[in-house]
């Protein structure tokens, strides 16, 4: 019987959601699988670090006691492609929910189309404030506080990254079409949600909203 080790994790502390929907997940791919689950180790920490806590721990648990490492999309565990085939070559088993044809193809492949993704959304991310801090200076008024000015740099980093959700989300619609030819949009809209993508608003993708952001 296989045994896996659950790893779910968001990157802050505000998507609990996010824990929740990754554990019902996790539960529901053992249920339909004839193996056990040890564990599941939950962390709240940014995927750009690839040294996290709970991660290593999982890692560790797979290692000496032969676990398959469990999780629900890739992105959950890296956007790095080399960490991933470190980890490959470590001897770890992965299993990835949304990927379940996981091989070395399909890993180099998704892996680095996530680190592109990250990349995409750090560079125009900076790109964006940028240029506007060409036209407005960012939290100089003398009335703001340190909490205000802080808030209101989030404000427009959040913004900015609900703006790229929108972007990523047509670029994998373009790619879907272009392999797939004409889809449904409700196809369209649970591959989208499928493969992690949300709207401005963090949201899952509806059909309607597909026709919306096909229209733009």
């Amino acid at each position: 019987m296989e045994k896996f080790v659950g790893y779910i994790r968001t990157s802050t502390g505000r998507q609990v959601l996010g824990l929740e929907e990754q554990k019902s997940r996790i539960n529901q791919f053992i249920e339909t699988t004839s193996g056990e689950l040890v564990e599941i180790i939950s962390e709240q920490e940014t995927g750009k670090n690839n040294n996290r806590e709970k991660l290593n721990i999982a890692l560790n648990l797979c290692v000496k006691n032969g676990y398959t490492l469990l999780f629900t999309k890739l992105d959950r565990l890296s956007r790095e492609v080399e960490f991933l085939f470190t980890l490959r070559n470590k001897g770890i088993k992965l299993r990835c929910i949304d990927l379940p044809e996981l091989n070395t193809l399909t890993l180099g492949i998704f892996g680095s189309v996530a680190q592109w993704e990250r990349e995409l959304i750090s560079n125009r991310t900076k790109s964006g404030l940028k240029e506007i801090s060409k036209t407005r200076k960012l939290g100089t008024p003398s009335n703001l506080t340190s909490e205000a000015k802080r808030k209101g740099v989030e404000s427009i980093i959040r913004n900015r990254i609900e703006n790229e959700n929108w972007k990523l989300a047509k670029t994998f619609i373009e790619h879907f079409q272009m392999k797939k030819g004409y889809t449904s949009l409700t196809e369209i809209s649970k591959e989208l949600n499928l493969n992690g993508y949300r709207t401005r608003r963090g949201c899952s993708f509806s059909p309607e909203i597909v026709k919306r952001l096909i229209g733009n």
